[in-house]
């Protein structure tokens, strides 16, 4: 939890500012008072770790002094207030917090109990009942404008250097009081710059440290608050993350419990296995989007799951991630045709499964020609080894969600930032790079005027802390214009080589794909087996069976003939030519390893000469490309 961060640096004395990010607008669980979204939950965490006076500061709202009956009105209004028994135990308190709870209740002069609940407040000491400063009764906050000017920050000046009370600040939307603009320097006299001159100097306050305040900066991604904050020594960078399966799950049997019975929310959340796989499925979503989905589900009179909470998680994870990570289907028991393939993929789900990190990949290469399977086999993998799978898009893909608040040129890296750390929230996770040689930021004309590979996606695919809970994979065509981290030792040194069916393959894909579509039975190596329709990929061939259906449907049948599929497949003019095709497969076959990364022999006429046995001729295929590229116009 990240919270047990904060304490241990608190308990040793070695930091009193904290820097939170990502999921900082979410709901968080607290013994006592239930669900609280995330601001009110950490100004309680600060009461129970010893500050007399909590409050936080924002730019829209000025100082906000913790009001628990608010908090109750907002849980009361998203029908998540916590459900209490008669003795006035919430259902979800240990028995530890029981007894605290009782104790406290007969102790508390005040305290409030009718037949149905009591007040959770007397559960513990009441946040702020004894405010140690100047004048415990009156708000010194009250009528000061809520902007950072020169008075509110003297007057948070002066509540950090008195000693009669222990403070807990918690400081929202970091990203409005401190944005990544070169502008701000210590030379200026701007309220915003004083402001930001004075957060920094607070991390090095050790007046502040001995007087045991605690100072929380809240912003979702890093990359829009000043790079000061994010390397600061003295400010612990804290992540808090999106729920794990068992949060999740915790907060599916909190909304089941405390509805009622007969209602159409216990309907839609479904038996105790429903509610358990709803957990599994809803990985991605933080606790406000799963309550969305229930909600909209009992509002519909459905159980929670199916294609609208697919189509939910599919556009959180976008929104989110500002457009950079598309959510993919994955698949599980696939075929063993391209067997090479699938042997790697299994034993790698199977090294996942038994944690046995040896035989998993930081990152992977996919090489091979268009429409050879890269897409189908990376989905394979995330399948077979029970993970996420997100496809990376790239700047000139992305349509941009949202605007850079410094319009700096840079959107594209900022969104990235925030679709980083959510790939680290949603872990374990394959991770698919489409056509990795356009993965710079930005094109241009000139290859020396090509941006580098953004920096901050290749510290992540850098960072051992996310071996075994993230796989990269990298695809492309033309691997002899991929970025050269592709190229490091230690990341990507697994590489599985695609390269168009021979023969016997074409056979057996066709006999696939024409599976409850052929109206009789057909002679498929009469069809794709001569050297005509050598090339011919997977995709390639689930196009022409498609054609070929769509010619039977056009006379008004579900199934289409052998002479339709020869129609469909004499019709068919592929992408590229049978040259340039060649020299992307030799480019991949180029790039090998292993000969178990390689399709077994026979390969097809084009590649056979240049394997023999477990050799690859890296030197004849270095010539042939140089042939083809001159035959081409290319420059390898």
């Amino acid at each position: 939890m990240f919270w047990e961060q904060i304490k241990r640096h608190c308990d040793a004395g070695s930091a009193h500012q904290f820097l939170l990010h990502f999921n900082v607008q979410d709901l968080l669980h607290d013994d006592v008072y239930g669900y609280l979204p995330t601001t009110e939950y950490l100004m309680e965490q600060l009461n129970l770790s010893g500050c007399e006076l909590v409050l936080g500061y924002n730019t829209s709202q000025g100082i906000d002094l913790p009001n628990i009956r608010r908090w109750q009105a907002t849980q009361k209004m998203l029908n998540i207030a916590p459900k209490y028994e008669k003795t006035g135990v919430f259902h979800f308190q240990s028995i530890a917090t029981w007894l605290q709870t009782f104790r406290r209740f007969r102790e508390a002069e005040d305290a409030h109990r009718t037949e149905h609940e009591i007040d959770p407040q007397i559960a513990r000491r009441r946040i702020n009942a004894t405010l140690a400063f100047d004048k415990p009764h009156e708000d010194p906050f009250m009528h000061i404008d809520p902007a950072p000017s020169e008075e509110l920050q003297e007057r948070l000046k002066h509540l950090l250097q008195q000693d009669k009370a222990r403070v807990g600040l918690v400081i929202n939307f970091l990203e409005q009081l401190a944005p990544n603009d070169p502008s701000l320097s210590s030379a200026s006299n701007d309220d915003l710059q004083r402001f930001f001159n004075q957060m920094q100097h607070w991390a090095s306050d050790l007046e502040i440290r001995k007087r045991k305040h605690i100072i929380l900066l809240l912003t979702h991604n890093t990359y829009d608050i000043h790079p000061n904050l994010t390397v600061n020594p003295e400010i612990p960078l804290i992540e808090i993350p999106f729920p794990d399966d068992d949060q999740r799950l915790h907060f599916i049997e909190y909304l089941y419990n405390i509805s009622d019975p007969m209602s159409q929310m216990r309907a839609s959340l479904g038996n105790e296995h429903d509610r358990e796989s709803l957990a599994r499925k809803t990985i991605g979503l933080n606790l406000f989007g799963i309550h969305d989905v229930v909600k909209q589900a009992a509002s519909a009179g459905q159980q929670t799951g199916g294609e609208s909470l697919v189509r939910y998680r599919r556009e959180s994870i976008k929104a989110f991630s500002h457009g950079v990570l598309e959510l993919g289907e994955t698949y599980t028991n696939a075929s063993d045709d391209g067997w090479y393939v699938m042997s790697t993929i299994k034993d790698i789900a199977e090294g996942m499964r038994n944690r046995d990190l040896r035989r998993v990949p930081r990152g992977m290469l996919f090489l091979g020609p268009p429409g050879t399977g890269k897409v189908y086999f990376a989905k394979g993998l995330a399948g077979e080894a029970n993970m996420t799978f997100v496809q990376l898009r790239y700047a000139s893909q992305v349509g941009e969600i949202t605007v850079n608040i410094n319009e700096n040129g840079n959107t594209y890296e900022r969104n990235l930032n925030a679709a980083i750390n959510f790939i680290r929230g949603i872990s374990p996770t394959v991770v698919f790079m489409d056509e990795i040689e356009q993965a710079s930021p930005r094109t241009a004309r000139h290859i020396e005027e090509q941006q580098p590979f953004p920096q901050n996606l290749v510290n992540a695919i850098s960072d051992p802390s996310l071996h075994g809970r993230v796989i990269w994979i990298g695809a492309s065509s033309r691997p002899d214009l991929m970025p050269q981290i592709f190229r490091r030792y230690g990341i990507f040194d697994t590489k599985l080589i695609l390269l168009p069916p021979n023969t016997e393959g074409r056979i057996e894909i066709l006999k696939i794909f024409c599976q409850g579509q052929a109206a009789d039975q057909f002679d498929f190596r009469g069809l794709v087996g001569d050297s005509a329709t050598d090339g011919l990929t997977a995709r390639d061939l689930s196009l022409i069976v498609q054609r070929a259906s769509n010619i039977a449907k056009r006379d008004g049948r579900d199934t289409f003939t052998e002479a339709e599929l020869r129609q469909a497949l004499d019709d068919f003019i592929p992408d590229y030519s049978p040259e340039m095709q060649l020299f992307m497969g030799l480019l991949a076959l180029r790039e090998a390893n292993s000969r178990n990364m390689i399709p077994e022999a026979p390969l097809s006429p084009p590649y056979q000469e240049f394997v023999d046995g477990n050799r690859i001729d890296k030197t004849g295929i270095n010539r042939r490309l140089m042939e083809l590229s001159s035959q081409l116009g290319l420059n390898t």
